[in-house]
């Protein structure tokens, strides 16, 4: 898994510097989530493009057409046809997660996973990324995710900190103090 990482964290450095300099970081990295997703989306063209038996030529081929389907721009369309032709087109989605932490660094924000029992309100959700701004310093883009298997509460992960402000957490927090004494 590490060396997927480690794969994926190089590719999306070379995009990310191409992208750079063209001045258009962020309009890249849009587009790069809608090729990933539509290769996720069509289980024919994934076989085509996971499949180590078909011609890198003929990946490559399809992965630009995939690319330039969605209407990705040029610089998308060779990155994708490279990362199909080298075999690498199953690490995309790590490729994406990679590319998208190069950007929001650049630009000064951080992604916060947030697990919540019941959807957020548009207000819950501007209070939660606030106090989330304020104790990190940085602009929070929050991800959202209904977990059934909540209480109530929220748990957000941002990088390696994560706040747990669950009922199923602060359920736990009682039991441990109450078998301490």
């Amino acid at each position: 898994m590490r060396s997927r990482e480690r794969t994926a964290r190089r590719y999306a450095k070379a995009l990310y510097d191409v992208a750079r300099e063209a001045g258009a970081t962020e309009a890249i990295g849009n587009e790069m989530e809608q090729v990933a997703a539509a290769c996720a989306g069509d289980a024919a063209a994934r076989d085509v493009l996971t499949r180590p038996w078909i011609k890198p030529a003929d990946r490559r081929a399809v992965a630009a057409a995939i690319a330039q389907k969605v209407g990705a721009r040029k610089v998308v369309q060779d990155f994708i046809a490279l990362v199909a032709e080298r075999g690498r087109a199953d690490h995309l989605p790590e490729i994406v997660e990679a590319y998208r932490t190069l950007v929001d660094a650049e630009l000064g924000r951080t992604r916060a996973q947030v697990r919540t029992a019941v959807a957020l309100t548009a207000a819950e959700k501007q209070q939660l990324s606030g106090k989330l701004e304020r104790a990190l310093g940085k602009r929070i883009i929050l991800e959202e995710q209904v977990d059934a298997t909540l209480l109530g509460g929220f748990i957000a992960q941002v990088g390696s900190l994560i706040l747990d402000g669950s009922l199923d957490g602060q359920l736990a927090r009682l039991r441990q103090r109450l078998a301490r004494g």
